[in-house]
Formats: structure tokens, C-alpha cells, sequence
């Protein structure tokens, strides 16, 4: 289309293969028009004043800009903190240096929030009713201060037991003296062994704790929670992630490291006595008062954590889960665990009401085994998904009711990188749970189960957020580290990433904008004149290689002793290697990338020689 709009603005595009797209703007006054002829012309002086920058060039940004109409709907991208980025032991952050230039890192890379556990062992561990805040006010005033958002997780559980977990931080140990005295509190398998991670739903409504039920006790966390950091909801912290179980998970513990292997089937966890009374009730109310008494199943039928379904006479593809009485125990097993995510998430609606926050829950994503009928793990962990049967539907409803976002795992994996005995099928699972989420009017955020940094990782989470549509509220890296965090490749492919799921669009290529005109990271305040620098600094000052990093702050590390010296020595040069700037290869300013990027090289500077500085003032870097 060409000619005026109505503000007097004419928009024409046009691209081919040996043209490259461009865009021009003309503001013209009402009533002027264009010809063809004269648009032409403009396309091909255009042409004239690009034809500089060189034809090779042309076709790559054409090739680019092709690219650029968005797949998807664009998704905001957050990043999960470390476990113990509040030092448990002291309530206070653990590393506030080294959190600052990876928040920082994070924010240049166009993040935008944080995700962070808010323990409940670590704030209400001095007694019943007494929250002390102080380590987390620090996170969010800093987080603030970065400009980014936070996703807080009420982690009702213990750290320490499942994948990942690399360091312990137990239930409030007020909680855990109660479970001395009666340890039926807890989950229990067929074998009476007692799983401390969280407290069994069979005790919900129990008030075993002064008084006060598991809910209460909950909902005063999270109230608690809110009058504290009410000036930042919602403005930084924009979400409240409940957790509903192991690993702040709505699912039972049947999968505890300390007795499973990967792909084993699991076990119930269902034998603590107020699980059997519940079950008990049940069968009289179904008209079954026998079913209480033979069910939950036997070890003969069910095997132990690692059997395989094959090798069981409940899980086998004809077993007894196909049964009438299977079905009774499964049906009631699968609606405990809805009830209980419901009643939680019903106190969180009354804890956070009137604040404007979003409330969202997380479903683990079982998928090994799942391309059998029965689904064994999925059975043991509370999802009665077999054959033939949605059990992520009832789920997805009972969230869509209380308005409540679905969190779902395991976007980075593909079915075929898993081992053909496992029976795995990540990728049709996550699609299952979309599409049950889709169906019950159920918003969907997503995450990666484990960490991943290579770019076909990153391709299948883009993919699965694609084909989740509007329906996508946000994804959520699994997770902050060093590995994540190299200054090298796999920062590289992050930031590639996060562009992507920001914009809407894929990028087959990727650079980064010159030197000059990228911004400086916010941490760095002033510049260190070497005239006067603390010698015991300067070796750490260069230790970023070719990264923009001058005036960092004094931290723990070895330095070379210049001042014992025979002669005057000079700092270790950082050396020419693929630089990272803004989180990605440098190139230099109007030249295209070589293959392995360029960084700009430190000058090597000799203590107590005069570099000549212009105009007489001290020399810096």
C-alpha cells in the first residue's frame, strides 16, 4: 500500500533477493500523494546510500529481516535463583556481590524477573507465628533496585531429596518435633517409611500444630507474606507460585531419591493412618465399606520403587488397575491430591485477596513410563492418567475455577533423547497438559526440568511455548549457576534464547551491537585510575578477560604482589578470545563477525611507566 494515512504518514516496504528490505518514513502534509514512479526513485537512491556497507551484508539483513514477523505471541522469560540464595543457616542473602553482577548480567539480557523459593523453614523456623523476613526484604529491595520482577514460591517443603537439591533446608523444626510424637503427620509408603519433605494431606485439616491446621498454618505464612511486602505487590513481585507438595509440586513423593531409580515405577503414598481413615470413609461412602479394608494395594501387586509396570501384577497392561475396585482406589488416590491443591489454593486466594498478584501452581511432569496404558509413575505420583483417560483435565479445571496459572515441566526434552527402555515421552506429555489447560480455560507457564545450555534444548522449549499460543503466560528457566553463567557459548545461547522468547521470533543468526554503543552494566559506579589503584586489585580487575568489567569490588582470591618486584611488572594480559559483550559475540563496529567474534583486548599497562596521557590527566582504563 502506498499513500497518506490519516496522520499524514506514508510506510513503504519492499525487499527481494538482491534488494535489502527497507523501511521509509515520509511525513507529508494532507492531501499529498506519491506516485509509483517517485517511490521507485526513493528505493533506488536508497540503494545507492546502502551500497557502501556491501552486498553480502544486504542479503544477510534481508534474510534476517524476513524473519521478523512473530510466530508466537511474545513471552515474558524469568530465570530461577539458587536454592540457598538466602543463606538458610543466617536468614541473610548469601552472596550479595556476586548476586548484584548476575542480576545485573541478567537484567543486560533482557530478563525480565527472577524466580526465588521464600522457605518456610527458613522464615518461621524460631516458633509458630514468628516470621522473620530480613533475608528476603534484602532479595526484593535488590531485585527492585535491578529493575526486574519476582516470582516468590511459598516452599512449604524441605530442600534436600530430589533432583537438583544441592543443599538441606528442613521443615521448621517445631513442625518436625511434632512428627517425633507423631510421625502419621508425614507421607508413608507400603514399607511404613516416613517421607519428611511435607506434611501428608491426610492432616490438612488436623489442628495438630497449637492449635492451628496445616491450612491455617499456610495461610498465615502467606498472609504474613503480603503485609510484609505489600508496597512491592504487584509492581516487583508479580507472582505467587504455591507450593502444593515435594519439590512445591502437587503431586505425592513417590518418587524419593533415597529409594527410587530412574525409570522405576514409584509407590503410594498412602499409609499413614489419617490417609487410611480417608480411604476408609470413602468405601463406606460409595456403598464399598469392604474397599477400606483390602485397599490401598499390597507390595505383592505393586512392587517397590523400581520395578518396571511389566513386572507388576497392578501396572500390567491387563493388571489389577483396570478393575472396578483399581479404579475406586485410583479415582479417590487422584481426588485427594485435588482436594488438597484446592484447599491450599483457596487460602492463598483469601491470603493474597485484593492484591492484584497471580496466583500459580506447578504439576511435576511424569514421563517416564508413559507410553504405557497405565502410566505407572504418573498413578503412584497422583495423576490418574492412563489409556484412554485425561488426568490432567480435572486438574486443569479445578485451577481454571480458582483462577490460578498451571506450571508445567519438562519443556526442554524431546521424546527421542530419552532411552527407548524407559518408555518416555516427555514431549506428548507436555502437550497433553497444554492442551487439558487450553480446554479448561486454564492459563499455562511452563519450565525446564533440568538445566540445559546447548541450543537444541532451547529450540524445543521455543517449540513447545509456540504451540501453547495465547494460552502461554510465561516460562521460567531452570537455573541460575555458574554453568549458565560462563561469559562464554552457553551465555551466549541464553541470551539468543531469551531474545527469542521476548520477541516472538527466532533468530537463525546472532551478534550483538557494537562497543560503543552498548550501555554500561549498572554495578559499575566508577573507573580505577592506575596511578593510584590499590595494587591487590589490579589482577582482579583483569581476571574478566575481554569482558567491559573496570572498578569491581574488592573479593576473596590470590593476587600477584607487585610491589616486591626487582623491576616494574605488568598485570597478566587478558588475551584475544571470544568475547562476550552484552552476553554475546562482539564484533566491531560496521564489520561483519568473523567466525570466532572479536573482544577488545586490555592494554597491557607497565606499573611506574608515564603512558603520556593527553592533557595531562592520570592515566585509566
Amino acid at each position: 500500500f502506498v499513500g497518506p494515512t490519516t496522520k499524514g504518514q506514508i510506510v513503504a516496504e519492499a525487499g527481494s533477493s538482491r534488494l535489502p528490505t527497507i523501511c521509509l518514513c515520509f511525513h507529508l502534509t494532507s492531501g499529498c500523494t506519491m506516485r509509483l514512479s517517485a517511490f521507485l526513485l526513493f528505493l533506488s537512491i536508497a540503494d545507492l546510500v546502502f551500497a557502501e556497507v556491501g552486498h553480502d551484508e544486504h542479503q544477510t539483513k534481508a534474510r534476517q529481516l524476513a524473519k521478523l514477523k512473530p510466530p508466537f505471541r511474545p513471552i515474558p522469560a524469568f530465570v530461577m535463583l539458587e536454592l540457598d540464595t538466602i543463606d538458610p543457616a543466617k536468614n541473610r542473602l548469601g552472596d550479595r556481590v556476586r548476586l548484584t553482577e548476575q542480576l545485573t548480567e541478567l537484567k543486560r539480557a533482557g530478563v525480565d524477573g527472577v524466580m526465588a523459593d521464600v522457605w518456610w523453614g527458613v522464615v518461621e523456623r524460631d516458633g509458630p507465628g514468628k516470621y522473620d523476613w530480613t533475608g528476603y526484604q534484602e532479595l526484593i529491595e535488590l531485585v527492585a533496585s535491578m529493575g526486574l520482577k519476582l516470582q516468590a514460591v511459598m516452599s512449604f517443603h524441605q530442600c534436600g531429596g530430589n533432583v537438583g537439591d544441592h543443599c538441606y533446608i528442613p521443615l521448621p523444626q517445631w513442625v518436625l518435633d511434632v512428627g517425633l510424637k507423631n510421625p502419621d503427620i508425614f507421607y508413608t509408603d507400603m514399607s511404613m517409611n516416613r517421607n519428611r519433605e511435607y506434611l501428608s494431606l491426610g492432616v490438612d485439616t488436623e489442628p495438630l500444630f497449637q492449635g492451628r491446621s496445616p491450612l491455617d498454618v499456610y495461610e498465615d505464612f502467606m498472609t504474613s507474606f503480603r503485609m510484609t511486602f505489600q508496597s512491592y505487590i504487584p509492581s516487583i513481585i508479580v507472582e505467587a507460585q504455591i507450593g502444593l507438595g515435594p519439590a512445591g509440586e502437587m503431586r505425592y513423593p513417590a518418587y524419593p531419591l533415597a529409594f527410587w531409580n530412574f525409570p522405576g515405577v514409584g509407590q503410594f503414598q498412602c499409609y499413614d493412618k489419617f490417609m487410611r481413615r480417608e480411604l476408609i470413609r470413602h468405601a463406606g461412602s460409595v456403598g464399598h465399606p469392604e474397599y477400606g479394608l483390602i485397599w490401598p494395594p499390597h507390595h505383592d501387586d505393586v512392587g517397590n520403587y523400581n520395578y518396571s509396570v511389566d513386572h507388576t501384577r497392578f501396572f500390567s497392561e491387563e493388571g489389577l488397575w483396570t478393575t472396578e475396585q483399581g479404579q475406586f482406589f485410583l479415582e479417590w488416590y487422584a481426588s485427594m491430591l485435588i482436594k488438597h491443591a484446592d484447599s491450599v489454593l483457596e487460602r492463598a486466594q483469601e491470603a493474597f485477596q485484593g492484591s492484584n498478584i497471580i496466583l500459580a501452581a506447578k504439576v511435576a511432569g511424569i514421563h517416564w513410563q508413559s507410553k504405557t496404558k497405565s502410566h505407572g509413575p504418573e498413578l503412584t505420583a497422583g495423576y490418574f492418567n492412563t489409556e484412554g483417560r485425561n488426568g490432567y483435565l480435572p486438574i486443569a479445571e479445578m485451577m481454571a475455577r480458582r483462577g490460578v496459572v498451571l506450571d508445567f515441566t519438562c519443556l526442554e526434552m524431546a521424546n527421542s533423547e530419552l532411552p527407548e527402555w524407559a518408555l518416555s515421552g516427555p514431549a506428548d506429555l507436555v502437550q497433553q497438559v497444554q492442551d487439558a489447560a487450553i480446554s479448561a480455560g486454564c492459563l499455562f507457564a511452563g519450565e525446564n526440568a533440568l538445566p540445559r545450555v546447548d541450543r537444541v534444548g532451547y529450540l524445543q522449549m521455543h517449540n513447545q511455548c509456540q504451540r501453547a499460543g495465547a494460552a502461554m503466560a510465561s516460562f521460567t528457566y531452570l537455573r541460575l549457576n555458574d554453568n549458565l553463567m560462563d561469559g562464554g557459548e552457553n551465555w551466549i545461547e541464553f541470551v539468543r534464547f531469551v531474545a527469542e522468547m521476548r520477541s516472538g521470533r527466532r533468530f537463525s543468526l546472532w551478534t550483538a551491537p557494537p562497543q560503543s554503543k552498548q550501555q554500561k552494566r549498572a554495578h559499575i559506579t566508577h573507573h580505577i585510575d592506575l596511578d593510584h589503584a590499590d595494587l591487590k586489585r589490579m589482577s582482579r580487575m583483569l581476571r574478566f578477560g575481554g569482558r567491559q568489567i573496570i572498578g569491581v569490588g574488592d573479593d576473596e582470591g590470590p593476587t600477584q604482589d607487585y610491589t616486591q618486584a626487582k623491576q616494574p611488572l605488568a598485570p597478566p594480559s587478558s588475551g584475544v578470545v571470544p568475547g562476550v559483550q552484552a552476553g554475546t559475540l562482539a564484533g566491531r563496529n560496521g564489520m561483519p563477525m568473523n567466525p570466532r567474534g572479536n573482544v577488545h583486548k586490555l592494554s597491557t599497562i607497565r606499573l611506574g611507566v608515564d603512558p603520556s596521557p593527553p592533557s595531562g590527566k592520570p592515566f585509566t582504563l
